[in-house]
């Protein structure tokens, strides 16, 4: 058994064990030493073999490209994630990790599988480095300066043995970030990733070092990305009548839609097809959204939509519900919303309407509204629903609510019922609700 030796001031020691060469210094006293090399030769000699090197012989930026190559085919927002990722690759000269769609169908999900594959996962060699533009190297010479503390520690951070990574080198990170002008948001998903890392080596990896996760317990700076802007009818109205002026005769119904049922706009725009369509129990059946998949209830407003794009021209052979672009939405919607003088509003805040709207028409029915939204939890529920103190003085004054201060889309009056399996042929504009009367005026 090896014996801790003297380093100058310190006592250290190495251990070689199950494949793995271990070193550790900074010991005041020989006895401490002898203990940790004690209790690390046991604790590796009783658990089972760590999957690849174990934490004293990988670095935080090979441990980040293994875990990447291992589960960024399953995960959803590997995109942005391999963004993260990179950062530390580029900084110690590693293959970085490149993500696309699966093409082949050995990449893809095959029948009995555990997981979904969303994405074919491959290294690109350092050697290939990203060539600027040159009208952008000025302003990535401005970035580069601007975080040069951050990418310092980062490229520290990517060289350190995982088993060496202690809370204050990630908090450091943190702290440096926020100096460097980092939004919180940012770097709450920086600090993310690294503590998903750690966990994974320990439960995946069976790596029993550091002891605790170094990403746990930091101090954070308070996140304010709330959002609470919710779109009146009368604001509602305006924005439609600048629509019906765009070429694209796809955009109007969608927005109106997702209006009608509080969904993402990535769940018709990219997850509904016709076939996803229960006209009979009036459900949309998506296969795949962000929280996976679920039945979208459809009130009579949204069954009228679904009629009126059934009814639009399309592509032979076009399966999907709305066969455009998320940029052609964008653009029509910013192109509107000025148009009709309507500030600080975005598409995602028709979601937020759209969950008040709803809370205040069913009484605050909070498991319906979660059924409707579609959300796993109910905090995350509630950060759509945004209820006013006007509202509530409204309600204890018994006060109607107007144009000008009802969430759009919301009925002023007791919403007629609906015959989802009538012919399109018998409606009228007058037997839709407000809100898609245009849209179906500009259909015929």
């Amino acid at each position: 058994m090896a014996k801790p030796y003297q380093e100058g001031e310190v006592w250290s020691f190495r251990l070689r064990v199950q494949g793995q060469d271990i070193y550790r210094t900074g010991f005041t006293k020989a006895d401490d030493a002898r203990r940790e090399h004690d209790r690390l030769r046991q604790k590796i000699l009783e658990a089972a073999k760590p999957k690849r090197k174990g934490p004293f012989q990988t670095t935080v930026g090979e441990a980040l490209q293994a875990y990447a190559l291992e589960r960024f085919p399953f995960m959803k927002g590997s995109v942005q994630e391999a963004c993260r990722v990179n950062r530390y690759l580029r900084s110690c000269g590693l293959s970085t990790i490149k993500v696309n769609k699966p093409t082949l169908k050995s990449e893809q999900r095959t029948e009995g599988a555990p997981e979904h594959v969303y994405w074919a996962v491959n290294l690109e060699p350092a050697s290939q480095s990203r060539q600027v533009p040159h009208g952008l190297q000025a302003h990535r010479q401005s970035q580069a300066d601007r975080t040069a503390d951050t990418d310092r520690l980062r490229r520290q951070l990517a060289r350190t043995r995982m088993a060496q990574v202690m809370p204050y080198h990630i908090q450091e990170l943190v702290d440096t970030m926020g100096k460097d002008g980092y939004k919180p948001a940012t770097i709450g998903l920086e600090r993310a990733l690294l503590r998903r890392l750690f966990s994974y080596a320990r439960k995946s990896w069976l790596w029993m070092e550091p002891r605790s996760n170094p990403g746990k317990e930091l101090k954070m700076p308070p996140i304010h990305n709330v959002r609470d802007r919710v779109l009146t009818k009368a604001q509602w109205r305006r924005i439609v009548a600048a629509l019906e002026r765009g070429r694209n005769c796809y955009v109007a119904p969608l927005l109106a839609l997702l209006l009608e049922t509080a969904m993402r706009i990535s769940e018709p725009l990219l997850h509904a097809a016709w076939k996803n369509v229960d006209w009979e129990r009036c459900l949309l059946r998506l296969q795949d959204a962000k929280a996976g998949a679920r039945e979208v209830p459809l009130n009579p407003g949204a069954i009228e939509v679904l009629r009126l794009v059934k009814g639009l021209p399309r592509e032979e052979g076009d399966l999907r519900i709305f066969p455009i672009t998320y940029e052609s939405v964008k653009a029509a919607w910013n192109r509107a919303c000025e148009s009709a003088g309507v500030e600080d509003i975005r598409i995602h805040d028709l979601r937020h309407t759209s969950a008040t709207r709803f809370t205040l028409e069913l009484n605050g029915n909070i498991p319906v509204l979660k059924i409707l939204t579609g959300h796993k939890t109910y905090s995350q529920l509630t950060r759509y629903i945004n209820v006013k103190a006007a509202d509530v003085a409204r309600l204890l004054h018994n006060r109607p609510l107007t144009e000008a201060d009802a969430p759009a889309g919301m009925h002023l009056e007791p919403p007629r019922s609906v015959n989802a399996s009538a012919p399109a042929q018998q409606w009228t504009p007058e037997d839709l609700p407000a809100n898609v009367v245009p849209l179906f005026r500009r259909a015929k």
